[in-house]
């Protein structure tokens, strides 16, 4: 396997950031087969590019030869999604966690996770929390295996049929 680099993300990554998303959504085919992902709007991808560069917002890129491998990524958690809404004190919403297929059981996603909650720490944060599909067995497993526990809220209406949501915390 080629070896990686992981950097900050800037706002200038956006598109290949939103791309590696939307790539990361097209494989929740594998186990929600017909579900599609919404595509982002125009008014989406500028939101990214200003969440990505915001100084509240934590986002890493893991680079190898075949270009992105893997992203990570946090911003302080609000009552709404792209940091919109009250401010909830002391709580990390990760964002997203991802690594391309070829990369699974790699080491890599333990590695961004690990250095996700290690930077929520620096920051002071107590918290964190995130959103996964219930049906993405292979992803519970992972959170779980590190200390991640359901809070008991899901959330429906993601993407098309509508996939539910469950809702994941830890203390950091």
């Amino acid at each position: 396997m080629a070896e990686t680099r992981i950097r900050p993300a800037t706002g200038a990554d956006s598109d290949a950031v939103i791309s590696f998303l939307q790539a990361g959504f097209r494989a929740f085919g594998d186990f929600a087969p017909g579900w599609q992902a919404p595509e982002p709007s125009a008014s989406e991808r500028l939101a990214n590019e200003w969440v990505l560069d915001h100084p509240d917002t934590w986002v890493v890129v893991a680079e190898d030869t075949s270009g992105l491998a893997g992203q990570c990524g946090f911003h302080p958690g609000h009552t709404e999604r792209l940091m919109r809404g009250d401010r909830i004190q002391g709580l990390a919403h990760l964002w997203q966690l991802f690594v391309r297929r070829d990369h699974w059981g790699s080491g890599l996603a333990g590695q961004l996770h690990d250095m996700a909650l290690a930077e929520m720490h620096a920051r002071g944060y107590a918290r964190t929390r995130l959103f996964t599909p219930a049906v993405q067995t292979r992803a519970r497993r992972f959170y779980e295996k590190r200390g991640w526990r359901l809070s008991g809220r899901s959330f429906g209406g993601f993407g098309e049929p509508p996939l539910e949501l469950v809702e994941y915390e830890r203390e950091v």
